[in-house]
């Protein structure tokens, strides 16, 4: 069962072998027997998880914190009178049968916190910025939140485990134990979003999306410590994304030597650098005719340095002559 789609098995399978006349009955050995082991099975599942699909304009990656995280807890999945069971529900992708955060909760998540404008203030480090138009900005206008999906499971190889609630029902009786399934800490989900430029840039609306997840967290039961996210990092670019960094990169340096006149091209070249200037003449890896002005230009520089030119001595006299040599023609 290690590479079974988890979600068949969380909802599917789970149901499987189920003897429904003993829940009738309200006879739980057989039953309880049967879901220790299909819960058993969804926390060892050990899914083969592939490199994050690259969408969007930006995007980062963030590991779950103690105790975990809890998603899709509203879904029903409690069985009546048996034990061991996975009492709450669980979100999970319907393709890949992991878990996700659909992207209409990380909305909702970061809109919430709009509902504080001296928070968001706080934030961006800016008290004059509009909060109220940032807000239509960003949920009302086009930029797109997508699902974030598990990238990287912890140092085990897992992404789900199990836990415990305890609600106190009456003060006079010990409380059940009731069993639900978290995504366990150091799990890493890749966020994914498209967004526009206008009041904050998109690197701006990045790490105001970072902080506002760092500190709410995700999932259901934020209030006694599950959904906390630390370690966010930057994740990979496409390789469009590279070919345009490069090609624009190409672009600019060509439009800064442009500007370069031919002789402050060849010392810009080599990195300022007269051996190097010196060698690659001797090499004719230089135009010929700017010898004589690259010639005055080195003079001119060794001059100012008596060890290069005065005093020279070994290697430092035979560029000095050499540079002399193409002066007197």
């Amino acid at each position: 069962m290690s590479s079974a789609n988890i979600g068949w098995l969380f909802y599917k399978d789970y149901y499987r072998e189920l003897n429904y006349i003993d829940l009738v009955n309200k006879k739980e050995e057989h039953n309880s027997k049967i879901i220790e082991k299909k819960v058993q099975n969804i926390i060892d599942a050990k899914p083969f998880l592939d490199e994050a699909e690259i969408i969007g304009s930006t995007r980062f990656q963030a590991t779950t914190a103690y105790p975990g995280l809890i998603l899709g807890s509203g879904n029903a999945h409690e069985i009546p009178d048996v034990k061991g069971q996975a009492i709450l529900g669980f979100h999970f992708d319907y393709t890949s049968g992991l878990p996700v955060i659909a992207g209409s909760s990380i909305k909702g998540v970061l809109r919430s916190a709009f509902k504080h404008p001296e928070y968001i203030q706080a934030l961006l480090d800016d008290e004059n910025v509009d909060v109220k138009a940032l807000e239509e900005e960003i949920f009302d206008n086009a930029d797109i939140f997508y699902d974030a999906h598990i990238i990287k499971a912890d140092a085990y190889g897992r992404i789900l485990g199990d836990d415990y609630i305890t609600p106190h029902s009456d003060p006079l009786k010990d409380p059940i134990p009731l069993r639900f399934i978290k995504v366990l800490p150091d799990v890493t989900f890749a966020f994914h979003f498209e967004l526009g430029e206008g009041i904050l840039n998109r690197s701006e609306k990045e790490m105001l999306f970072r902080k506002i997840l760092e500190e709410l967290g995700l999932g259901a039961k934020t209030n006694v410590g599950y959904g906390k996210l630390g370690e966010f990092k930057a994740l990979a670019k496409t390789k469009e994304e590279l070919a345009r960094e490069e090609e624009e990169k190409a672009q600019k340096e060509e439009e800064r030597l442009g500007k370069l006149s031919p002789l402050d091209r060849v010392f810009d070249k080599y990195n300022n650098i007269i051996p190097d200037i010196i060698n690659a003449m001797k090499a004719n890896e230089i135009e010929q005719e700017l010898f004589v002005e690259l010639a005055k230009k080195i003079k001119s520089e060794l001059v100012k340095k008596p060890k290069e030119w005065e005093k020279a001595k070994q290697k430092a006299l035979k560029r000095k002559e050499y540079i002399e040599s193409i002066l007197k023609g």
